[in-house]
């Protein structure tokens, strides 16, 4: 377990039920990469989880979160391509393409503010991806020099300069709340 991924667990605490499984070999073959060693390890920990009742951190599923046809990883990455990286990567302000393009944005979450937060796919080493966040409300990118979990912990522990952007203290709602794994997410 990473630092960071160690803080998280220290914060959060132990889940009071384990997620399904995903079957992270099956990514390779299926949409040609692996996702960040630290997204894995938290989903394999936690599942899909709301963050102070406002950040989604969302989990490939087995069935599709729209109905359509594609799911698992296919349809999570789907979501980004024909999705809301496509809307974004469409205005002429946006610094990003998407992936599957080099340096493209890869979906890995939102909050209730309609915020949009991206791995964005620089270099062969997905454990090396920054994250960058586009703050709806401001109509700015913010670029985080660091992985999925320093992202999430600097969030959580409030270092990060948008953190009440991104999901402010809630003491109507738990520090994070399951909301499925791979078998469903609700």
């Amino acid at each position: 377990m990473n630092m960071e991924l160690g803080r998280l667990a220290q914060i959060f605490g132990e889940p009071s039920q384990r997620p399904a499984a995903t079957p992270w070999e099956r990514s390779l073959a299926e949409v040609g990469f692996a996702f960040p060693a630290d997204y894995r390890e938290f989903v394999d920990r936690y599942g899909c989880v709301r963050i102070n009742g406002e950040l989604s951190v969302p989990v490939p599923p087995l069935r599709s979160y729209d109905g359509g046809p594609i799911v698992g990883f296919p349809g999570f990455v789907r979501r980004t391509t024909d999705g809301i990286a496509a809307e974004l990567a469409a205005d002429p302000d946006c610094p990003y393409p998407v992936h599957p393009e080099r340096g493209g944005i890869l979906s890995r979450g939102s909050n209730l503010n309609a915020d949009q937060f991206f791995w964005l796919t620089e270099g062969e080493d997905p454990d090396s991806w920054p994250v960058v966040a586009f703050y709806r409300s401001l109509e700015e990118w913010d670029r985080f020099d660091g992985g999925f979990a320093a992202f999430l912990l600097a969030v959580v522990d409030g270092t990060y300069v948008y953190a009440d952007e991104v999901a402010p203290a809630n003491s109507d709602e738990p520090m994070w709340r399951y909301q499925g794994d791979w078998n469903w997410v609700g």
